[in-house]
């Protein structure tokens, strides 16, 4: 279980509200999630999010990628836990909407976002550039809360698997193989195009991306693309919700 000590220092230090009762809400609707997106010169296309709070304590975190999967690992915090997860995230200002800029003249990075879902239920979301301080503080403590919180036995199985492709040849690499999927949309969204995959077509990219690596190259039309494959969480249906939240 959780240590109660870790929530407690989280809500002593960041909540200056006291408690704040979370929105009824079940195991497939979002409480309180953090997210990165990392840009150039180092991208990390369409990671996980870092902390997905779902009703009833579920807690959906990245586990350890298997090929060129991303895995997640669910878990879970007792009530008191969630109270006071959703009493400190108040206490670090994250019921309100504001763009935090990065204003040390840093040229990359990444784009860090919360999304709070408040008291009434309605979304919140701060978007912050290389967050320092009380935003990148309270960062750290949800992964530390997220650590240490109990996982559940039976493995989180999506319905819903999203691949995000990026060209990494003009021309089709002679290793290639060919992409048997649908084909990938045009809209970006995190760090390339995406197509999600359902039902049978989803179970067997789970397969294929086992098998493969991040750099294995996958040929359609006539481009390589490079392929990373994300599972869509209780709350995401499509590739909408993968574009970078705006600035």
């Amino acid at each position: 279980m959780i240590r109660r000590a870790s929530v407690a220092a989280l809500v002593f230090v960041l909540s200056a509200c006291g408690t704040v009762t979370p929105p009824p809400a079940g195991p497939e609707t979002v409480l309180l999630r953090a997210k990165a997106y990392v840009g150039m010169p180092s991208p990390k296309p369409a990671l996980l999010p870092e902390f997905s709070l779902y009703g009833g304590g579920r807690l959906l975190v990245p586990g350890e990628p298997e090929g060129s999967l991303q895995v997640v690992s669910e878990k879970r915090l007792d009530d008191q836990a969630v109270r006071d997860v959703y009493s400190a995230a108040h206490g670090a200002g994250l019921d309100r909407d504001e763009f935090v800029p990065d204003d040390s003249g840093t040229t990359d990075g990444y784009l860090l976002v919360f999304t709070l879902y408040d008291k009434e239920g309605k979304r919140r979301q701060v978007r912050a550039e290389n967050p320092s301080g009380e935003l990148a503080g309270f960062r750290d403590e949800l992964a530390d809360v997220a650590k240490e919180a109990e996982t559940v036995p039976k493995a989180y199985r999506p319905t819903r698997i999203a691949a995000i492709g990026w060209a990494s040849d003009s021309r089709p690499a002679p290793d290639a193989r060919p992409w048997p999927f649908a084909p990938f949309g045009t809209r970006p969204v995190d760090g390339g195009l995406c197509v999600v995959l359902e039902g049978e077509s989803a179970r067997r990219a789970e397969d294929l991306a086992k098998a493969a690596t991040p750099a294995t190259r996958w040929k359609t039309a006539d481009t390589s693309l490079l392929v990373v494959f994300r599972p869509l969480l209780p709350d995401e249906k499509s590739c909408d919700d993968l574009v970078i939240p705006y600035r």
